[in-house]
């Protein structure tokens, strides 16, 4: 009896040391290890911290069973702090989807405790850093030349790290300040590994919802994750939002070269200013509510009077400066919307202000919110836009609060919202719900967004941007709410001859 429960204890022992010790990827050498770039290779990195993690939390039940309340709280907080770490270095070196994941699960999930939301966090501007030789040879091989020809000076230290690329400080020869983002080698092959599942996560969401476009949903992700590769169009992405505003005074895009951009290189002026957690801590309220209606600005007439939502808006892409302004940066996931849709979802805001249902289900049915010959719950679709429209349904203050923000995941579990479709148009959309709201959040927000939005939801009315109501002066063009969209640009790299040309 004692030598089976000896054996056991060692098959026990056996398991837990191949569970919890670290992974390969979690070892560093002479800086960050290579990105693991097959299914099979990612399956398992990711197989591992899970099974790692089942086993914490079995331990965690043992070890809870006879603890106090405040003993249990602390063994709870030390288990998502060590899952958290894990998660953040784990994804932080298979980068690609599974970083930009771990970067919206960072500001977006109010419930997790902070030190374990601390700990994910590092991925918006610290994760793991490839070394610079490696960024040295895919300059070189983009450019035919060193780096030293490229710049006067280029800082072996990056400045942030990514889940595509990393940045670097780097002085052109002229003495201009600029920042270089260089692609990771292998990051491509990585996220068309993770895209390669995408059949099957497309089967797995039409089991969940038969009423969904599972392949239209997915197809609209892969397109996004995709063009984030493409450093040729982001180069035109942010030259598109430079010129829409140009002139600007506290709304910033940095000026980008073309003429040191290539297929995995991209160059840009530098912005010097305070990171969002930075800015966060030592900004007053007066601050922070410029902010919010700075971001708010950007974000909404971009959409509505340009047809241009830059679908990463993580706190990671925000630099405050000291004289108020933001510039904003990170142009890779850009998302075009034509005339038609835009008219549609004002209309459909409209129809949640005036609570007229029956408006409202003519255009959920023109939006493909609800698909052809297949049921549907209208009381479950108002209540699910009526929360998404909450901040600015009624002609009163509204604050956004923890309960609020959290109440998200609930709202769109996609258990629960069996009789929706996500059409394309909505799927980047909903970014604003993970991440406009949590920033909104942390920044305070507590303004009357009826009448703010009255400029976008009744654009005949003519109202002003919300920065005017603060009592600072626009310049004229970019006061009136007429639509001009924007077409999108076409996916071209220029190499520096080309530029030149």
């Amino acid at each position: 009896m004692l030598l089976w429960i000896a054996a056991a204890l060692m098959a026990v022992l056996a398991v837990a040391w191949l569970v919890l010790r670290p992974s390969a990827a979690g070892r560093r050498q002479d800086g960050a290890p290579p990105i693991a770039t097959t299914v099979r290779a990612r399956s398992g990195l990711l197989g591992g911290m899970l099974a790692r993690s089942v086993f914490r939390r079995w331990v965690l039940s043992l070890r809870s069973f006879m603890a106090s309340r405040e003993h249990q709280k602390r063994l709870r907080e030390r288990y998502h702090m060590q899952v958290a770490e894990e998660a953040t270095e784990l994804m932080g070196n298979m980068k690609g989807a599974f970083m930009k994941l771990g970067q919206i699960m960072s500001f977006a999930m109010e419930a997790m405790p902070e030190n374990a939301r601390d700990a994910l966090s590092k991925l918006q501007m610290n994760a793991p850093p490839m070394a610079f030789e490696v960024v040295a040879k895919v300059i070189e091989e983009d450019f035919g030349k060193p780096v030293d020809e490229l710049f006067a000076h280029f800082e072996r230290e990056p400045l942030a790290a990514a889940s595509i690329g990393q940045v670097h400080r780097a002085r052109l020869h002229d003495g201009r300040q600029v920042v270089v983002k260089v692609q990771y080698p292998g990051v491509a092959q990585a996220i068309e590994a993770d895209l390669r599942a995408s059949s099957g996560l497309a089967a797995m969401l039409g089991a969940i919802n038969h009423n969904i476009d599972a392949n239209a949903v997915v197809a609209e992700v892969k397109d996004r994750l995709l063009e984030e590769l493409d450093y040729g169009r982001e180069l035109r992405n942010q030259q598109i939002f430079g010129e829409l505003w140009r002139g600007h005074p506290l709304i910033r895009i940095p000026e980008v070269y073309p003429e040191l951009c290539s297929a995995h290189v991209l160059t840009q002026q530098y912005c010097k200013g305070l990171h969002f957690r930075d800015f966060v801590k030592v900004a007053t309220d007066e601050e922070k509510r410029r902010a919010v209606h700075i971001l708010h600005d950007f974000i909404f007439d971009s959409m509505n009077r340009y047809g241009l939502f830059n679908g990463d808006p993580h706190p990671g892409n925000y630099i405050f400066q000291s004289d108020g302004g933001i510039v904003f940066i990170d142009f890779g996931c850009v998302k075009y919307f034509d005339s038609g849709f835009i008219e549609d979802l004002q209309a459909l805001n409209r129809a949640l202000i005036g609570n007229d249902r029956q408006v409202f289900e003519q255009l959920l049915k023109k939006m493909e919110v609800v698909l052809p010959d297949r049921p549907y719950d209208l009381d479950e679709l108002w209540e699910f836009f009526c929360y998404h429209s909450e901040p600015f349904r009624e002609d009163r203050p509204f604050t956004f609060t923890k309960d609020w923000v959290h109440k998200a995941f609930s709202v769109m579990d996609p258990t629960k919202q069996t009789r929706i479709n996500l059409p394309k148009n909505f799927v980047f959309l909903n970014r604003i719900t993970f991440g406009l709201n949590s920033i909104m959040l942390e920044l305070g927000a507590a303004e009357n967004f009826h009448a703010i939005h009255r400029r976008y939801n009744f654009p005949h009315e003519d109202h002003p941007p919300s920065l005017m109501r603060l009592g600072i002066e626009v310049p004229a063009r970019f006061v009136p709410m007429t639509r001009e969209p924007v077409s999108p640009p076409e996916s071209e790299v220029l190499g520096p001859e080309q530029a030149q040309a």
